[in-house]
């Protein structure tokens, strides 16, 4: 096997049915001349045993610890370098499938990071065009494994070694026949850096009609009409092409299309929902209202808008991690989103500012500057003809109160 392997420059070589023994020696150390072996040997019994040899240049640490399931045999490790990559050996007896679809969702729901690049591979003796298999592909599909696609691999004419990979590509798959085994020998390139995929750019088109007058629109509109006799000897489809052509280059007139590039951020899932969206719309036309006209009682409506939004809002986010909970099977994924429910990020800190403190902080300001005018800067023939005095607080209240509520402003180094 390891001169099989040196002959063909393998970096990796995945071994079912070994029937390595525990107490057997010999044979891993006749596979270590210039590999690592890495194996499981079956607990008891004849036959099985799951296997890697790893090329001596990459290192590699033991990916999950050995537990014993009844239904298949397995073998995890975790290549280090020069890239991650964790590698799972199955062997499963022929049979029925039993716990096979349970116990690897428990495998698999262990593997500690599920970021990581995944090969599983191995003799699964599983017929995929069989309605058993409908259970496990839906497994495999649930923690993102993607079947790498192969020819028959069993001299019956059968799939029985599948091949699953995660956040990696692969290619130049091939199949070999070997004389001494009824399965064949598969070899492929394994690429652990997947290229990213640059997301397209998403532009939105857009019409400013709040400044488009409907005269000017009906004048322009006239006078790039064909002539009424001529028009009107037109057949249906030809002057039905030729206003809606007329419509749209005065619209393009008056109205040019701009564009702009919409935001690459994914909105939270919580606001796909069809009423939140729906209230959000309504709570911005009414925003938009109010800040247009000033009117009490849009205030009123806006602020009844936004009350009923943020319960809404609250109701379906309270929804969405219930549903997410409830449908995890991955206990890393589990706690990480319990993390960040119990632990969300700080909010801003709350600032002190009032209106009192601003306008205490004018009032000593005031104060200061017109303590510096005293008699003795007012030299000459002349007096000073108009003292500075402090404003009161109701002036300041008044003066304040003429600006809108909200606004942004530097006044004596204070950002307000």
């Amino acid at each position: 096997m390891a001169s099989y392997a040196n002959h063909l420059s393998l970096q990796l070589l995945a071994l079912t049915e070994t029937w390595i023994k525990p107490e057997n020696t010999a044979t891993p150390e006749a596979l270590s001349n210039n590999y690592s072996f890495s194996h499981t040997s079956r607990p008891s019994g004849r036959g099985g045993g799951t296997g890697l040899l790893i090329a001596n240049g990459l290192k590699h640490t033991p990916l999950l610890p050995t537990n014993t399931y009844t239904s298949f045999e397995y073998h995890a490790t975790l290549v280090n370098t020069p890239a991650k990559l964790g590698i799972i050996v199955i062997y499963r007896p022929p049979g029925q499938m039993g716990e096979f679809t349970n116990e690897l969702d428990m495998l698999l729901s262990s593997i500690p990071d599920q970021d990581c690049p995944m090969l599983i591979l191995g003799d699964m003796n599983i017929h995929l065009d069989s309605p058993c298999s409908t259970d496990f592909i839906s497994l495999m599909h649930s923690f993102d494994l993607e079947q790498v696609p192969s020819p028959p691999t069993h001299k019956a004419g059968k799939n029985l070694d599948l091949i699953f990979t995660r956040n990696c590509d692969t290619d130049s798959l091939t199949v070999t026949p070997l004389h001494l085994s009824d399965h064949y020998f598969i070899q492929l390139n394994v690429c652990i850096e997947k290229k990213p995929k640059a997301a397209p750019t998403m532009v939105s088109f857009r019409r400013n009609l709040r400044d488009l007058s409907a005269d000017q629109y009906s004048s322009l509109v006239t006078d790039n009409m064909p002539p009424p006799g001529s028009f009107s000897s037109l057949n249906v489809n030809d002057a039905t092409d030729a206003l809606c052509s007329t419509l749209s280059s005065c619209l393009d007139d008056l109205c040019p299309l701009t564009t702009r590039v919409m935001r690459s951020n994914k909105p939270q899932p919580w606001l796909k929902d069809d009423t939140v969206r729906e209230l959000r719309s309504r709570l911005r036309a009414a925003e938009r209202k109010w800040r247009e006209k000033r009117i009490h009682a849009d205030l009123k409506n806006y602020q009844l808008l936004l009350a009923s939004f943020s319960t809404c809002l609250t109701t379906a986010k309270a929804e969405f991690y219930h549903s997410k909970i409830n449908s995890l099977t991955d206990s890393r994924k589990l706690f990480a989103t319990f993390n960040t429910l119990l632990n969300p990020p700080p909010p801003p800190p709350a600032t002190c500012l009032t209106a009192e403190a601003l306008a205490s902080f004018f009032t000593g300001k005031v104060a200061a500057i017109s303590s510096q005018f005293t008699d003795a800067t007012c030299s000459g023939p002349t007096t000073c003809s108009a003292p500075l005095y402090p404003s009161t607080k109701e002036q300041l209240h008044a003066a304040i109160n003429v600006d809108p509520p909200s606004f942004v402003g530097v006044a004596g180094g204070l950002t307000v």
